[in-house]
């Protein structure tokens, strides 16, 4: 967990849901997370949308954050908090292996969500060609 509590963490939550309760308690549960695992939270966004388009509020605050660098990592539920759309996924997980920042879920390894979702490969890949890093931690980390 010590990789984690040195990252300044932005936490993102977001559902289809029309009713904001859900996505409210969403963001609570994650920052209860946060704050049990001692993880910095420097920001926080959400959305009601199908996750479907990088057009949302909330995400633009996500990446600006990360492109900046204020943030060096994403804390979600899960990988389809970011994006159902495997397409749209892999380019918000691009963005965070170009700044090398990584995603932190709570109800999943965040490996597996991205394998499930057929993007960890191509993200491997894409460390393979540009040098870059993943954006995830390593499972059998010291973190996991």
């Amino acid at each position: 967990m010590k990789e984690e509590q040195n990252r300044r963490v932005w936490a993102y939550a977001r559902d289809p849901d029309v009713h904001s309760s859900v996505v409210i308690g969403q963001m609570s549960r994650l920052l209860g997370e946060a704050e049990q695992r001692s993880i910095p939270i420097v920001g926080m966004s959400q959305d009601r949308s199908d996750g479907r388009t990088l057009d949302r509020q909330g995400l633009k605050d996500v990446l600006r954050a990360i492109r900046t660098r204020y943030a060096t990592a994403v804390l979600v539920r899960d990988v389809f908090r970011l994006s159902e759309d495997s397409y749209t996924l892999f380019r918000i997980m691009g963005v965070l292996q170009d700044h090398g920042a990584v995603l932190l879920c709570t109800a999943e390894d965040a490996y597996a969500g991205l394998r499930l979702k057929n993007v960890s490969q191509r993200l491997y890949q894409r460390a393979a060609c540009f040098g870059l890093g993943l954006p995830w931690i390593e499972k059998g980390s010291e973190v996991l």
